[in-house]
């Protein structure tokens, strides 16, 4: 069984608390943090039966590789899957605020930092040359250092997801 972390293991367990309140103190905030993340879950479940499904008949109409903007399951991380879309993107801010409280001085790629802080700054309205950015980096064969930030920027801004 995999364990279903949808912003990383610290950020998912960080905004329960932020979600729900004190869940490691209080019987009731423990039950309003495991509903949402169950059902986080069965939104994301949802999203893998059509994502096996679409693929499923793509395969039979001879499209045996998926196209860019499709990700698989396995890559789906980097977004709380939610019926509301401004928990998503709450989810979301709050994971790229800590990668950068917790980020290393210099251990990051130039253009990565200045998305991530102008995101962070604007509540995930980026600018057209931050969304260029964002574009271009997605589509690079990025090391996940890279990657990680990017898809977290995508989710924050509401413009792609994984």
């Amino acid at each position: 069984m995999r364990l279903y972390h949808p912003t990383g293991h610290r950020a998912t367990l960080s905004f329960l608390g932020e979600l729900a309140g004190p869940y490691q103190q209080h019987e009731s905030a423990l039950l309003r943090a495991l509903e949402a993340l169950e059902a986080s879950r069965a939104v994301w479940r949802a999203e893998a039966v059509s994502y096996v499904s679409s693929r499923v008949r793509q395969k039979r109409l001879g499209r045996r590789v998926p196209s860019p903007g499709e990700p698989p399951p396995s890559r789906m991380g980097g977004h709380w899957y939610a019926s509301t879309p401004n928990v998503s993107r709450r989810a979301a801010m709050h994971a790229l605020k800590l990668w950068e409280r917790d980020l290393h001085p210099g251990s990051a790629n130039d253009e990565v930092m200045s998305v991530v802080r102008g995101c962070i700054a604007t509540g995930g309205r980026l600018t057209d040359g931050q969304l260029d950015i964002l574009s271009r980096l997605r589509k690079g064969d990025e090391p996940e250092e890279v990657r990680w930030p990017v898809t977290l920027v995508g989710s924050a801004t509401g413009a792609v997801r994984a």
